[in-house]
């Protein structure tokens, strides 16, 4: 670590609230790169050029002036940043009285430059990891090789295991995160990673073996406040598995359309399947009834969509939407003559379901 100008300044602005006494900081190189003068910044400090050069504390009396000319009368002594001379810090004042005071400040600043030191580190660290997480889930693919390299000797995690990626989707506060960690943290879950994703999003992958997952999720979603959402994935091995967890992390977030606060990809499988069909074949099977259906009146979309969601039962899907049995029947029937696909028929009733679970997901922009 170099003592630059803005360093300097930080630390002086840190350690100047605790005194009022005259504090200068020199870099390697004796020049004055901060001061609670602003005036002497950027002059040569001859005091400091003889710390450097002898290893050693300098005290500058009235009689050593005119040995070190651009000096004040005071005590400087050498700044050390893990065992190495960095720089000095010079306090101005009588030395017999300020020198105690001297080996505070620069001890000060000792503790302020490590702190400085662990903040970039820490910086550095997330920052790192950010652009790891960004190439794992773009969604135009990921070099494999190049991020499990970069996992194992920039970041130093062990990814060979089974990890399952949990989101929290929506309007998250700022110190939700730090909040996560430390419930996280208190449960003792092994976690690879806690990161920020995208503008809205905190992926977790957590160990594919956990078994206290609903009690996760519900915690929290309760600690992320009124309108984040999670979405889970199943669990996957290595790098590959945790972005195919994410992607159905996600899928399950998309399909729940807002109705419930945590959806598990488990809970969609027929949707997941649909998603798997190559879009030229379902087109090339699908598309007389993909127009038919996509031209229907809200009111038969909706009829549809109610009547596969309660397992074609009609005692339920009248309940549901709160009409007579025998609207429903008209209905139903109504589809049947538009479409030439009757729900209650199974085989109609898979086309159907294929057919809308396609377009809700062209709707909701799913790929």
């Amino acid at each position: 670590m170099q003592i630059t100008s803005k360093l300097g300044q930080k630390i002086i602005s840190k350690v100047a609230k605790y005194t009022d006494l005259d504090i200068n900081i020199m870099s390697i190189d004796g020049l004055i790169v901060a001061s609670t003068d602003d005036s002497r910044v950027g002059e040569l400090h001859t005091g400091a050029v003889e710390v450097l050069k002898t290893h050693k504390e300098l005290i500058i009396d009235q009689q050593e002036l005119t040995r070190y000319p651009g000096t004040k009368q005071g005590v400087n002594l050498p700044i050390y940043h893990n065992d190495k001379e960095i720089g000095v810090v010079g306090v101005s004042g009588e030395p017999h009285i300020i020198y105690k005071f001297t080996g505070l400040i620069r001890t000060a600043v000792e503790v302020v430059l490590e702190q400085i030191h662990i903040e970039r580190q820490e910086h550095y660290q997330q920052r790192q990891w950010n652009y790891w997480l960004h190439q794992l889930l773009h969604p135009s693919g990921f070099n494999k090789e190049k991020l499990e390299e970069d996992a194992t000797y920039s970041l130093q995690i062990n990814y060979r295991a089974d990890w399952r990626a949990v989101v929290l989707f929506g309007t998250i506060e700022q110190d939700v995160l730090t909040t996560i960690k430390r419930e996280i943290q208190s449960m003792e879950l092994d976690t690879l990673f806690i990161l920020p994703f995208l503008e809205n999003e905190i992926v977790i992958a957590i160990p594919g073996d956990f078994t206290r997952l609903e009690y996760l999720c519900n915690k929290l979603v309760k600690l992320s406040g009124n309108y984040a959402r999670l979405g889970v994935g199943e669990e996957g091995f290595g790098l590959v598995g945790i972005r195919n967890s994410y992607v159905q992390a996600k899928h399950a977030l998309a399909f729940s359309e807002r109705k419930d606060r945590i959806s598990y990809s488990w809970d969609w499988v027929m949707e997941r399947l649909t998603l798997a069909i190559d879009n030229e074949q379902y087109m090339l099977v699908s598309s007389e009834y993909e127009n038919k259906i996509r031209n229907l009146e809200s009111t038969y979309l909706e009829t549809i969509d109610a009547f596969l969601n309660n397992n074609l039962s009609i005692k339920k899907t009248a309940a549901f939407l709160h009409i007579h049995r025998n609207t429903l029947l008209y209905r139903l029937d109504k589809v049947y003559k538009k479409t030439g696909l009757d729900p209650r028929v199974f085989n109609d009733s898979c086309i159907l379901k294929i057919v809308r679970t396609k377009q809700i997901c062209a709707m909701i922009q799913i790929n």
